[in-house]
């Protein structure tokens, strides 16, 4: 097979230029040289894909013709560690053809701000992939993820998605930890090793919760590197620092002055390290934040390690 990689590269130019998703998916197509489709995250449907595709790969024809990826290949997907190869890689994984006929090549798709909504599916069905197929759609990924970036959808979905997620590791109702390795993965990217979960109180400034949207978002824009949800009229942040204890004033710095502003108390569970052991320090930051509301001093931000050496109850 001739070596082609860098007329494909000079290519690849074009759809930079963005001229719509079904232009990027298209010109995709044709500079990959392998059909290309775009699902969601929550039932696997079909969001977008190139046009004119024709192949027999059976997992492809699914999703174009049924519109989702069905039960029975979920199943098969999970069986043969499809999610935790997924899981185990930053952006990009290359899946061998195992069982079927063709490797595909699978990359995830973000919004603006840099939460996992989609994923992208090549599949080697025309031709046999190349050494810098996997640098090719990394590429084409991220330029996916910047069109998905203007839409206001795609910005809502990725709350609501990592929202859910973070609902049920705290209620502790992930019962496949499998399927979900990919999600939980995308939470702890960029963590660092010591995890805390902070609870955000709103309800003493803003008693009817209208802002807790707002605050979510003016705390990631913040301080990018933390992850923010909203569960139970809370904001819940995920931070994470590499010392061995949480040092408040340098490593919520930016955060503080805005707590301090607008009269937010906040409090942080112990370190630890397992996502799906969440519901133990929702717990705990729960009891430091109530017991920093009962104190009514001038502290804003109560530690649970700090607290419980002062009440047995903790």
């Amino acid at each position: 097979m001739r070596d082609y990689s860098s007329d494909r590269w000079e290519q690849l130019k074009a759809i930079k230029n963005g001229k719509g998703m079904q232009y990027i998916l298209n010109k995709a197509y044709e500079v990959l040289g392998n059909p290309v489709a775009i699902y969601d995250l929550t039932e696997y449907k079909l969001l977008a894909c190139a046009e004119n595709i024709v192949t027999d790969d059976p997992f492809l024809n699914e999703l174009l013709t049924q519109g989702a990826f069905s039960n029975e290949t979920m199943k098969f997907c999970k069986e043969e560690s499809w999610f935790d190869a997924v899981a185990n890689e930053d952006v990009v994984t290359f899946i061998e053809r195992g069982e079927l006929k063709y490797d595909r090549i699978l990359s995830e798709l973000f919004n603006r701000d840099n939460i996992l909504v989609a994923g992208l599916v090549v599949v080697a069905c025309d031709r046999l992939f190349e050494e810098d197929d996997l640098k090719l759609v990394e590429t084409i990924g991220k330029i996916i993820s910047k069109e998905l970036s203007k839409s206001e959808f795609y910005h809502d979905y990725g709350h609501a998605f990592r929202e859910t997620l973070v609902r049920k590791l705290i209620e502790g109702s992930i019962q496949d930890k499998g399927f979900y390795s990919p999600y939980v993965a995308d939470i702890y990217e960029g963590l660092q090793t010591n995890i805390y979960l902070a609870l955000v109180d709103i309800a003493q400034p803003y008693p009817e919760h209208t802002q807790l949207t707002y605050f979510r978002d003016l705390f990631m824009m913040t301080q990018k590197e933390f992850k923010y949800c909203i569960y139970a009229e809370y904001i819940v942040i995920i931070i994470s620092t590499d010392e061995a204890i949480l040092n408040v004033k340098e490593d919520l710095k930016k955060l503080n002055k805005i707590f301090s502003e607008n009269n937010l108390s906040v409090g942080i569970s112990s370190s630890f390290e397992n996502l799906y052991e969440l519901r133990k320090y929702y717990n705990e930051a729960v009891k430091a934040l109530n017991y920093g509301l009962e104190a009514n001093d001038s502290q804003r931000i109560f530690l649970y390690d700090e607290i419980r050496q002062d009440t047995p109850l903790l």
